[in-house]
């Protein structure tokens, strides 16, 4: 499955976005803000993660995205909504290459996601969680309609050094 807009296009990840999910999660800047992906990023976990969501895209409720710019159809980010096991809620989470940060593309291609949720897959709730200090992505949260709950305790601290990230939740 392939969302495609204007300015961006969403669709499976391929062995041939290896280097650019390296390079752009080797990028403090945005692997600061991400508590699941390692750090440092190696190519061996870029083809793990590959594998993983190819299989996901393969399924009958694709939710894991490429974010690739339509112009070269290079991979600039990953947008995904992990689906709960009741099949009604989802988490969904992103992340983007700092050359393409401040376009508005975080936010657009999350309005698509969302859509695809509440639409495609007949989702009931999305909630998204960010570090308290991440007020750019809170933004995006924001101009998608989520809510913001309130913060929570994490079992681990993220890379920050966070103990507690902010819960996000919009209902269909």
């Amino acid at each position: 499955m392939e969302i495609e807009e204007k300015t961006f296009r969403l669709r499976p990840f391929l062995e041939s976005d290896e280097p650019a999910i390296v390079d752009s999660l080797n990028d403090w800047t945005v692997a600061q803000w991400l508590t699941r992906p390692p750090f440092p990023y190696t190519a061996e976990d870029a083809r793990w993660w590959i594998d993983f969501v190819r299989r996901d895209h393969e399924g009958p409720q694709p939710g894991h995205f490429a974010i690739a710019d339509p112009l070269d159809d290079r991979a600039v980010g990953c947008i995904s909504l992990d689906i709960a096991e009741t099949g009604k809620a989802a988490e969904l989470g992103y992340w983007l290459a700092t050359s393409h940060w401040g376009r508005g593309l975080a936010t657009m291609t999350a309005r698509a996601v969302v859509e695809h949720g509440f639409g495609t897959l007949g989702l009931k709730r999305l909630f998204a969680t960010t570090d308290p200090a991440n007020d750019a992505s809170q933004q995006v949260l924001r101009k998608c309609g989520f809510e913001e709950i309130g913060p929570r305790l994490l079992d681990r601290p993220t890379k920050r050094g966070a103990t507690q990230h902010i819960l996000f939740e919009r209902h269909a």
